[in-house]
Formats: structure tokens, C-alpha cells, sequence
């Protein structure tokens, strides 16, 4: 067979030709005549193996027809569209199916489309870009309707921008979520980072902690948008920014993720007496650290995580935490993907913000000094 000794760019680049010619022939009239083999190729820029591998999948699917000796025309398309569009699938690739932020969103999806005759291809690219780009070229050519991405976080901006290139030169729509790709328009549906870790900063201000300290994952631009807010809340109540309190930590440590850099903490800026954490599993490191080393939560040092995960009820003294407002994301992202897909979309504004909400427990009530 052909396609087991094509490459996958190859295959790629057939499944975008067929997706153009099924996107302009639903505009045509019944039985107008596509333009000539080599009048396709040059608009198409395409070889003529994979044009007509493309034509010959679109008349076995009944959206044209061939004329011996006369050339390929248009099938009436009313009846086909009718069965065609029962069904129709999306695809939605999240870094993680355990993470609740990601599990969110995908709910939110779910519930925007449990009333629609729309099915979800759910794909977890574990943050690896050459397993994102799999699965993007996997649902390209399954045909999906559009996408909704988290994208990966990449080591440079060609390397993002590469990918998703693809997928607008294939025109399938597509929108992501919390983070976008530099260089790509496509709308982005968010929640504001950078006002939700000043919030959080600000709460513990007012609780009475001075030496707060922020650590986060990986150096990117969520880290970097919640470091902002944090510095930001810290200079409003004019104390000093120092640069020991705030940790980005890379991957590959054995530890919890905050264990070590809450031991480090606690065994070289004994003052320390509060952490903002990038997400809750940091935080919950950073409790295992406090724990085996006779830090009491709350009293001794304040903590504040960041998704309003499942892990937030699991320690004696609850977690106060940010939620991210995930659910509302995903439904935002159905909506306005939904709505690319009728060709009803039209703006130059493609960002929509939410605001984060700070769900107060116990994890810092205040500092034992101040109370």
C-alpha cells in the first residue's frame, strides 16, 4: 500500500491538501468542475501523486465525482453535509491527565459539549514536544473539526512556532489554553497569573507575614507572569525584594517538587515565614520539608498553593490555595473554538482573561509572633 512507504511528512502534507479541497468544494454548486490537475498543483503547491491521492479519497467519500475524459466535479453535497455533521470530533492535548488544572479544563470542554452531537479525542503529551507533535499530526489526520491545546512548554520560541505552523498552513482551527506560542495567532483562553499571585501575596501581607519567599517550577512565562504579581504585592507594601526567597526549579530532582528548596529555607534564612508556591504540589513538598524538620504550618511559616486541587484538604491543617478557574476555561475554549469551526468567529482581540479566586483555609492564618 502507498502509505506504508510514505513518509509522515508526506502523509501530513496529503491530509492538509484533502482538508483545503473539502473546504472549498463545500462553497461550490453541485456539479461545478474543480480547475485542472496542474492548475491545482501550483495553487496548492503539491505534487500530482498527492493531489490525486486527495481527489481519489474525496470521490470514495462521495463529495465529487469523476467524468471519464471530462474531469471531477462536485457532488450534491446537502445530503452528505446532513450525515457528515452528526457527528463531529475535536481533539484536546493537555501536558497531564493528573494534574486538576488540565483535568478541569477538560471538563469544562466535556460540559460544553455533552448537549452537542461533538466527540472529545483526549491526547496528554507529558510535556514533550515530540509526543505533542504526534499527537497534533495524528489528529490532523483523523480528520478532527478543530483542537484545543495546552501547549508544551518549549526550550526556544522556533521551536513552538515550527509546530503549530503546521497547523494553520492545514487551516484547522484551533485555540489555546493557558499559555500561547509566540508568533502564532490563535486565540487564548487564560487565567490572569499574574493578578492571582498578587492577591495571594497580598493576603499574607496582611496576615502579618514579612518574609515571604516564591517558588515555582521551570522558568517560563506563567512562572514568570505569578513572580511578577508577587513582587509586585511585595513593593506595594514596601518590603524588600530578595532575590535568595525566589526559587524556579528545574526538573529532574528525586525529592517532592519545594522539598529541597523549603529545607534550604529553613536551614539558611531562619526568618523566612512565608512561601507562595507556583502549584499545590509544591506545596506539598514543602509541607513534607516543615514537617520533618519541626516547622509548624501556619504559626511558623504560612503557605499558599496554587490550582485549589484535590491536595488541598489532604493535610491536618488545610491548604489556602488559588484556583485557577479551569472549568470556566475549557467551556470559554469549546465556545470560541465551536464558533471558528461555523466561521462565526471574527475578532483582533484573541485573548479572554479570567480572574483567579482565593480560596481562604488554614495553611496561614498568621505568624505565632503576630497573633
Amino acid at each position: 500500500m502507498l502509505i506504508s512507504v510514505c513518509k509522515e511528512g508526506d502523509v501530513i502534507r496529503y491530509k492538509e491538501i484533502k482538508a483545503e479541497l473539502l473546504r472549498e468544494i463545500q462553497d461550490m454548486l453541485p456539479d461545478s468542475k474543480l480547475d485542472s490537475r496542474p492548475i491545482l498543483c501550483k495553487r496548492l503547491e503539491t505534487t500530482r501523486t498527492t493531489l490525486d491521492r486527495a481527489v481519489a479519497e474525496l470521490v470514495g467519500e462521495g463529495y465529487l465525482y469523476a467524468k471519464d475524459g471530462s474531469g471531477t466535479y462536485v457532488n450534491n453535497l446537502k445530503r452528505h453535509k446532513m450525515s457528515a455533521a452528526l457527528v463531529e470530533n475535536w481533539g484536546i492535548i493537555i501536558p497531564s491527565v493528573m494534574e486538576n488544572v488540565y483535568a478541569e479544563i477538560v471538563k469544562g470542554v466535556e460540559l460544553y459539549t455533552a448537549e452537542k452531537q461533538i466527540n472529545v479525542i483526549l491526547c496528554s503529551s507529558d510535556e514533550d514536544i515530540d509526543k505533542q507533535r504526534r499527537q497534533i499530526h495524528r489528529l490532523m489526520m483523523s480528520n478532527v473539526s478543530g483542537m484545543i491545546i495546552v501547549p508544551t512548554v518549549c526550550k526556544s520560541v522556533q521551536e513552538g512556532y515550527q509546530l503549530f505552523k503546521q497547523l494553520v498552513k492545514a487551516k484547522i482551527p484551533f485555540v489555546f489554553c493557558n499559555r500561547d506560542v509566540s508568533g502564532i495567532e490563535a486565540p487564548l483562553i487564560t487565567s490572569n497569573d499574574f493578578y492571582g499571585a498578587y492577591m495571594a501575596t497580598r493576603h499574607l501581607i496582611e496576615k502579618g507575614y514579612q518574609r515571604i519567599g516564591y517558588i515555582s517550577k521551570l522558568k517560563y512565562k506563567t512562572s514568570e507572569e505569578r513572580c511578577q504579581g508577587y513582587v509586585t504585592a511585595l513593593l506595594e507594601a514596601n518590603l524588600p525584594i530578595d532575590r535568595k526567597l525566589i526559587v524556579l526549579e528545574e526538573k529532574g530532582h528525586k525529592n517532592p517538587p519545594g522539598y529541597k528548596t523549603m529545607e534550604r529555607f529553613i536551614a539558611e534564612i531562619p526568618d523566612l515565614d512565608a512561601v507562595l508556591c507556583f502549584n499545590d504540589v509544591i506545596a506539598e513538598g514543602c509541607f513534607l520539608a516543615m514537617q520533618e524538620h519541626g516547622k509548624v504550618l501556619s504559626d511558623d511559616i504560612g503557605v499558599i498553593g496554587y490550582d485549589n486541587s484535590l491536595l488541598c484538604e489532604k493535610q491536618k491543617l488545610q491548604l489556602t490555595s488559588v484556583s485557577y478557574q479551569s472549568t470556566q476555561i475549557g467551556i470559554k475554549a469549546a465556545e470560541v473554538l465551536q464558533k471558528m469551526i461555523q466561521g462565526q468567529y471574527y475578532s483582533d482581540f484573541n485573548l479572554y482573561l479570567f480572574q483567579p479566586e482565593l480560596t481562604v483555609r488554614e495553611s496561614c492564618k498568621g505568624p505565632k509572633k503576630a497573633k
